[in-house]
């Protein structure tokens, strides 16, 4: 029998204002679609690379995520030096809450000790909404079938969104540092609702190991992610409701590890595993031919929510293409393909 997630908001936080949602994908090939989460890294393979990447979040739970992303960079030369461009598109619907961001990158480089550092700028427009009229709320004495504080329609808002990154790469290894939703934006979705997306961390890694066997490579790969939940509350709560609303996001921060390993066939075809902290093991496939790459991931839940899901499906398409920048260009990077 299929849950329904959107009626948790409401009765795990049943007499207290603020509905809470993650705002931010959880992906597991995070490797794939880094410049979704790291403008900095546009550009930073020296070739044309576009992702279209789909997950299905706990399957068998009614209205639980599903999240869509269509991400795409380049490198460019400008003035004899070689900078990055890039664009993405996010869209995720979770329960009644929907999201779609649109985003443009922009990454200035340098060559420091043979490696590439990028420090990088993300500018977006959020448009956020909350489905009110699929709202169910139990009909008991505890239970407040007119609060105020829940919408009874839909309700939508928007706003521009910053984000920002570094990311370092040399032939064999690469880190990255960004904050997303810089601004912390606050979207009033009607003249009554408002809706806060909190800034959120990303910190991610990864290393290539070349084995004895030439035709076999190592690729271990980290993800830190630190966020708070967003919210949705009532226009006008009280300054002492507006202080609880902030520290029940304190108390719901959360961080999240992924620690990732691949094993590479003749840099063509992959597998490997990975591990979620608390919540999930992923077991991830994939393939490349000619300039086509395709992922698979699927996450087995080790948490409490194994007893409602299946597990969650995520599958990726990836292009690459070569670029041929001015090659008197001093500042011109070769491709590590650490990813």
């Amino acid at each position: 029998m299929k849950k329904t997630l959107f009626l948790v908001p409401i009765i795990v936080l049943a007499g207290y204002h603020p509905l809470k949602a993650q705002f931010d994908a959880q992906l597991s090939n995070y490797w794939a679609a880094v410049n979704y989460f790291n403008p900095a890294y546009a550009g930073q393979t020296g070739k044309l690379e576009a992702t279209l990447l789909s997950r299905m979040q706990w399957v068998g739970i009614e209205n639980a995520p599903r999240t869509t992303i269509l991400a795409a960079h380049m490198p460019f030369s400008f003035l004899g030096k070689v900078h990055g461009i890039g664009a993405s598109l996010y869209n995720d619907r979770s329960g009644l809450f929907s999201v779609t961001v649109y985003s443009g990158q922009y990454a200035w480089k340098k060559k420091i000790k043979k490696g590439t550092f990028s420090a990088g700028i993300q500018v977006g427009y959020i448009n956020q909404s909350f489905d009110g009229t699929k709202v169910e709320i139990p009909e008991d004495d505890y239970h407040n079938q007119t609060d105020e504080a829940i919408p009874n329609s839909m309700v939508s808002g928007s706003s521009v969104d910053v984000a920002l990154g570094f990311f370092f790469s040399k032939e064999k290894w690469f880190a990255g540092l960004s904050v997303n939703h810089l601004l912390a934006p606050t979207l009033n979705l009607s003249d009554n609702y408002v809706f806060d997306i909190p800034r959120s961390y990303y910190f991610t890694a990864g290393y290539n190991i070349q084995l004895n066997n030439p035709l076999l490579e190592l690729r271990p790969t980290v993800l830190v992610k630190t966020m708070e939940m967003s919210s949705l509350y009532l226009d006008g709560d009280s300054l002492v409701e507006k202080i609880e609303t902030n520290l029940m996001k304190a108390m719901l921060r959360n961080t999240q590890v992924d620690i990732s390993l691949r094993m590479v066939y003749n840099k063509r075809f992959w597998g490997g595993l990975s591990w979620r902290k608390a919540d999930a093991l992923t077991l991830m496939l994939g393939g490349k031919i000619k300039m086509i790459e395709v992922g698979y991931a699927y996450d087995f839940p080790i948490s409490r929510i194994a007893k409602e899901s299946s597990g969650s499906h995520e599958v990726f398409i990836h292009y690459t293409m070569d670029i041929n920048l001015n090659k008197g260009i001093k500042n011109k990077h070769k491709s590590v393909r650490i990813l």
